[in-house]
């Protein structure tokens, strides 16, 4: 008998039955985990993405539920008799005022002058002078008659035709010195401001007013400026009265308006 064990049981020989060979058990790995035999492979495939619902896809109605029995339906209703058609309401012909009263009408119409009036006149008093000249002083600049206008917001300046007051009235005068300047009239006529004589085109002498109590060389006082006629023989002018305080002076002359017989 072929010992297949390597060794004998001594009963077994004394009985002399041979037993089934005892098949020797796998061996298990010291941490207990199952051998790879018995160990299940391993799934490598990823599982499958779910499938998501497109987009596009229409999405599903939530289910109305069905209408009750007797309940009368809203589409296809029959509109009640004698109830008005719906839609735009129409608009009537346009409401006429009431006519207005003559007093009313009055009264509007002086209200319209009394505001153009107080326009008019906060312009000439604070904006524009205006004046009809008489006489010949400032001839041939300024004839007699003629409608002048000026510029009350705008300062003086050398050599300016201005209109100014003076004992009550309006006057025109040339200004042709400014406060600080030393004004000369020689006794041959010789007129010089400063030492120099003024450009302005004269063609007439200019000579001391007689019987006045203003000494030349004059000074202008600050604050005022020195007048004279284009005329030179009317005296009526700075040459009297002496220089003009500023306050008085009504602006420079903006424009003049020839008439004549007035």
């Amino acid at each position: 008998m072929l010992q297949m064990s390597g060794q004998i049981d001594p009963a077994e020989e004394k009985d002399d039955v041979q037993k089934p060979d005892v098949v020797p058990e796998p061996e298990q790995e010291k941490d207990g985990n199952p051998t790879p035999e018995n160990q299940p492979a391993d799934d490598t495939s990823e599982p499958e993405p779910e499938k998501q619902p497109a987009d596009d896809a229409p999405k599903s109605e939530p289910k109305k539920a069905p209408p009750k029995k007797g309940a009368p339906s809203k589409k296809g209703a029959p509109p009640k008799k004698g109830a008005p058609k719906k839609g735009p309401p129409k608009k009537g012909p346009p409401r006429k005022a009431p006519p207005k009263s003559t007093g009313r009408l009055l009264i509007g119409l002086l209200v319209k002058i009394a505001v153009a009036a107080a326009v008019v006149w906060s312009v000439f008093t604070f904006v524009l002078g205006m004046s009809v000249h008489y006489g010949n002083n400032m001839f041939p600049a300024v004839h007699d008659g003629d409608l002048l206008v000026s510029l009350r917001m705008q300062k003086p300046y050398i050599n300016s035709v201005v209109l100014y007051r003076i004992n009550g009235k309006t006057e025109v005068g040339r200004v042709i010195a400014l406060e600080g300047s030393v004004v000369d009239i020689a006794k041959n006529g010789l007129l010089t401001v400063n030492g120099v004589a003024p450009t302005a085109e004269i063609f007439y002498a200019t000579y001391q007013a007689e019987n006045s109590s203003i000494e030349f060389p004059y000074t202008v006082e600050s604050g005022k400026v020195f007048i004279l006629n284009d005329f030179r023989d009317d005296t009526n002018d700075s040459r009297v009265f002496g220089a003009v305080d500023k306050k008085d002076l009504e602006g420079p002359m903006l424009f003049t308006v020839r008439r004549r017989n007035f």
